[in-house]
C-alpha cells in the first residue's frame, strides 16, 4: 500500500468508526417509522488472538463475525452475532507492534475477501512495542465479515462487545385532530359522547301472577336467562331472552308438579346449559333442573 497517510495527532486518542457503503445511524432527530438500526450489547467475547498463531505483517486478515464462528478458548463454534446484523462493536488491541518505517496502523473495514483494498483511513495507530486498544463500530459485509489491514507488524486481539441490527419501530405522534379523525373512521364520535340511557322496563311474561323469586344469568350467546316462580299455578318457569336487551323471549314452564319454583337460583354449567335450583313447597324438597334446550337462549 503506497501513499502518505495523515496520522492522528494523538495516537489512540479518538474512537474510530468505520462505515461501509450503507452507513447506519444510531441517533436521529427526525420522527419516523419503519426499519431502524438498534444496538444490542452482548457479553464481551474474544473471537481473534493471533498471538497463538501468526502475527500480521503488511497484509489483510479477514475475520468472519456473523453466524456460527470460532471463539477463542472454546472447543466448538457458536453464534455470537446473528447473520442479520449490519455492524459489530469491537475492541481491537495491538500487541507487540512494530512500525513499518515511520508508521504503524490498523484499518478495520467491511470486506468479502482479504483481497479487498483497504480504505485510506486508520482505525488504530501503534508505536513499537507499545500495546494499545481502540473501540470500533465496523460495518459487516454481505458474508458477515470484517477485514483488518496492518501496516507494519502486529499481533491482533478482537473482542466483540455488541452488534447493530435493524428493527421495526414507530416513533410518530398524533395530534388531537388526527386522533379524532381516526376514531371517526371506527365509530360515531357524537354517539360515543352521549350519555347511556337505560331501556324502558318491559314485561317479559304476563301469564298469571309471575315473576316471584327471580334469578338471572347470561347464556353462552350473551342473552339473559331468567328463572322465576308462577304464584298462581305454583310452577317453575324460565324466560330465555332472544337478544341482549330481552325485547322478546321464549317462556317455558320447567316444572309444574305440585307447588314448585320458589326461591329459584340459576347459573350456567360448564357445558353451557342453564341449571336451576328451587324449592318444592308441596313436598318440602330442594330440587334442581337443567334446561339444556335453553343453552342458546332461544
Amino acid at each position: 500500500m503506497s501513499g502518505v497517510r495523515t496520522r492522528w495527532a494523538a495516537i489512540g486518542a479518538a474512537i474510530a468508526v468505520t462505515l461501509g457503503g450503507g452507513a447506519f445511524g444510531v441517533v436521529r432527530a427526525t420522527v419516523s417509522s419503519g426499519d431502524r438500526t438498534a444496538y444490542f450489547p452482548i457479553t464481551p467475547t474474544r473471537v481473534l488472538d493471533t498471538r497463538s498463531s501468526t502475527e500480521v505483517t503488511n497484509s489483510t486478515l479477514r475475520l468472519t463475525v456473523e453466524g456460527s464462528i470460532a471463539v477463542v478458548g472454546e472447543s466448538s463454534t457458536r453464534t455470537v452475532v446473528p447473520t442479520d446484523a449490519s455492524a459489530v462493536a469491537i475492541n481491537l488491541t495491538v500487541t507487540g507492534g512494530r512500525k513499518n518505517g515511520n508508521y504503524g496502523y490498523v484499518t478495520a473495514f467491511p470486506c468479502t475477501s482479504d483481497a479487498d483494498p483497504a480504505p485510506n483511513a486508520s482505525s488504530l495507530n501503534f508505536e513499537n512495542g507499545v500495546d494499545i486498544a481502540n473501540a470500533l463500530n465496523v460495518t459487516t459485509s454481505s458474508n458477515g465479515s470484517i477485514c483488518l489491514y496492518v501496516y507494519g507488524t502486529a499481533d491482533l486481539i478482537v473482542d466483540i462487545a455488541g452488534y447493530y441490527a435493524d428493527h421495526n419501530h414507530d416513533d410518530r405522534y398524533y395530534t388531537k385532530a388526527q386522533t379524532d379523525t381516526a376514531l371517526t373512521a371506527k365509530a360515531n364520535i357524537t354517539d360515543l359522547h352521549q350519555p347511556v340511557i337505560p331501556a324502558a322496563p318491559r314485561a317479559i311474561d304476563t301469564t298469571g301472577n309471575v315473576g316471584s323469586y327471580t334469578s338471572i344469568t347470561i347464556g353462552t350467546n350473551g342473552n339473559p336467562i331468567i328463572s322465576h316462580y308462577d304464584l298462581i299455578n305454583g310452577d317453575l318457569k324460565v324466560a330465555a331472552c332472544n337478544n341482549p336487551t330481552c325485547t322478546t323471549s321464549t317462556n317455558t314452564t320447567l316444572d309444574n308438579t305440585g307447588d314448585v319454583g320458589s326461591y329459584t337460583s340459576i347459573t350456567i354449567g360448564t357445558n353451557g346449559n342453564p341449571i336451576i335450583s328451587y324449592h318444592d313447597i308441596s313436598n318440602g324438597d330442594l330440587k334442581v333442573a337443567s334446561a339444556w334446550w335453553l343453552a342458546g337462549g332461544n
